[in-house]
């Protein structure tokens, strides 16, 4: 039945000229690895299997890691506010807003990159110069003067502003950057060897462009280096073994793992959200995933827990992944 999905796969990679890398694994075997288009398409430099990809707004679970492993260390609580961690009042946000709604997009802070709001990534700015903002605190001038959007715990609202101020929380607790925290606490005990916050203007080699619908690259459209809300890079297998480290507790304890894989937050139903992660259905079994989109990249990453099943999917086109998953995703029963 796998060789129909796959075939259905290469028809569509090849009728939308989708570029990037579709992995799927169970039970830790590889049941389809393949590698579409091209890395830099200047210098016909082709995508592989172990390319660094940027995965946008799938760099909040990393984020919401790191928040647990200072939960982990006693540094933090779920419930631990605003007032508690700074000892004073910022104007963005409420003074008792607790880790747990930020966590869930709950926490009412003010936002930098408002999602509610008609926004075209591909057309998006910010007051200060994208060459300048290399980690969260860098975004602290955006936020000042600011109104929270509404009283902590009212709703699910996704908030990027909200996922800056977790990795301002981690910089503010840790005296480390945000990147070099996450590399030591997130990305190392997962075994994701390949990941990083690598900058525009020094990315390692093997790495992806991000190319936007108009063939230009992304640069100029995207900080320098990316935060705690997004622009981490990764690769399909740092991925493969992001999902394997989460569930075997190699980087939060078995007690705060359980409390992250646990809905908290409904959003449309089926979908619910947990700490960092989206929880929905397929055929009654739960189904884990974090994605993300922005200019010149495309990513969705899903685990069936009860089938053992890994599907990722990054693409370094704007919103490129989205054809592959409705292929893979109308014909996920058939994957044995």
């Amino acid at each position: 039945m796998m060789e129909k999905l796959i075939e259905k796969i290469r028809t569509k990679a090849a009728e939308t000229s989708f570029s990037g890398v579709v992995s799927v694994s169970r039970g830790g075997k590889q049941l389809y690895g393949e590698a579409f288009g091209y890395a830099d398409i200047a210098n016909i430099r082709e995508n592989r299997l172990k390319t660094k990809f940027a995965i946008a707004s799938g760099t909040k679970l990393f984020t919401a890691l790191g928040i647990g492993t200072l939960i982990d260390a006693g540094k933090l609580s779920l419930q631990t506010t605003v007032k508690d961690i700074f000892g004073k009042d910022f104007s963005y946000v409420h003074p008792k807003a607790t880790i747990a709604q930020f966590l869930t997009h709950s926490s009412g802070i003010w936002d930098y990159y408002d999602e509610d709001m008609d926004i075209d990534p591909e057309n998006f700015n910010v007051a200060i110069p994208w060459s300048q903002l290399q980690t969260p605190s860098d975004y602290s001038p955006l936020f000042e003067n600011q109104r929270p959007k509404y009283f902590p715990g009212e709703k699910f609202s996704y908030s990027n502003g909200g996922f800056i101020f977790l990795g301002v929380i981690i910089e503010h607790l840790t005296g480390q950057l945000y990147r070099d925290y996450i590399k030591e606490h997130v990305f190392t005990p997962a075994g994701m060897r390949d990941s990083g916050y690598f900058a525009f203007n020094q990315l390692p080699g093997n790495t992806a462009y991000g190319y936007k619908t108009s063939g230009e690259t992304n640069i100029y459209n995207l900080p320098v280096r990316g935060g705690s809300d997004g622009g981490a890079y990764t690769t399909a297998p740092d991925v493969k073994n992001l999902w394997k480290a989460l569930w075997g507790n190699k980087i939060l304890s078995k007690a705060l793992t359980k409390e992250y894989l646990t809905s908290h937050i409904a959003i449309d139903d089926p979908v619910k959200y947990g700490y960092g992660l989206y929880i929905s259905q397929f055929s009654g079994m739960d189904m884990y995933f974090f994605v993300g989109g922005d200019a010149g990249v495309g990513f969705d990453s899903r685990y069936i827990p009860e089938k053992d099943l890994q599907i990722t999917i990054i693409s370094n086109f704007t919103d490129g992944e989205e054809k592959i998953r409705d292929v893979i995703y109308a014909n996920l029963g058939t994957i044995s």
